[in-house]
């Protein structure tokens, strides 16, 4: 993406901002969310710049020189480092063939983002709602979409439902990783939930720009559920831990 495309984006964007119906929705929204992160020990900044370098960013595949975070949660949870927040950007799609129209896509993704304790690397991996392939395949060329299954039979409805990514070298890690009896939670508790592992830090990502407490409770224990599934999987110490789902 070009610099003036860019800044036509940040134009557009700030534009929108000014109307009274999108005041009132972040009001809503903030409101919401800091009542959430006192509930649960995580602490409200707000809008927090991505090139703050006080903090370490929230990366995985939303990551980008555009993205604006707003109602930004950091704290610990159950022993975790966790952050909640919401994420905005335009994203330019990959065309399917060079001839095709580029073209772009708002996004708004209810992110938490937690640290694993395993000091073990962990494979870049991916577990995306089908619906949301495209967006996922702009972010990264690296990885590929999986055909799982070698090591034990998965539901027809994860199949359906998802599409894993990964690098090909990672295949049957990421296999193992994601059993069919991880996968049958994902599809049964993970609505409308995409996951990503990467770089010792598990994120989960839903399409929601005004979530209620609700949502927001049940995206942040699934996110402490596939974390501490991860790291048992790897050894790390889960003393005095108690599953979620």
């Amino acid at each position: 993406m070009s610099g003036r495309d860019r800044l036509k984006i940040r134009l557009a964007r700030a534009l929108r901002h000014m109307t009274p119906a999108h005041v009132v929705r972040t009001r809503l929204t903030k409101k919401t969310i800091q009542s959430f992160a006192d509930q649960v020990g995580l602490v409200y900044f707000g809008h927090v710049d991505q090139r703050d370098g006080d903090r370490r960013p929230v990366r995985g595949h939303t990551v980008s020189h555009t993205h604006i975070d707003n109602h930004v949660c950091i704290g610990t949870v159950r022993g975790y480092d966790a952050t909640v927040l919401i994420r905005n950007d335009v994203v330019q799609l990959h065309a399917p063939n060079t001839a095709a129209k580029t073209k772009r896509q708002r996004c708004h993704w209810l992110i938490v983002a937690i640290d694993l304790h395993t000091p073990r690397t962990v494979p870049h991996a991916y577990i995306g709602l089908k619906q949301h392939d495209a967006v996922y395949r702009s972010s990264y060329s690296h990885v590929r979409p999986l055909a799982i299954g070698n090591l034990a039979a998965y539901a027809p409805q994860f199949l359906s439902k998802y599409t894993v990514y990964g690098t090909p070298t990672h295949a049957l890690e990421i296999e193992q990783l994601i059993s069919p009896q991880i996968a049958s939670v994902i599809t049964s508790h993970f609505s409308k939930m995409s996951i990503e592992i990467d770089r010792g830090t598990v994120y989960v990502y839903s399409e929601n720009e005004q979530p209620n407490e609700v949502q927001l409770e049940r995206i942040l224990s699934n996110a402490l559920w596939i974390v501490e599934a991860i790291d048992t999987a790897y050894g790390a110490n889960l003393a005095d831990r108690k599953s979620v789902v």
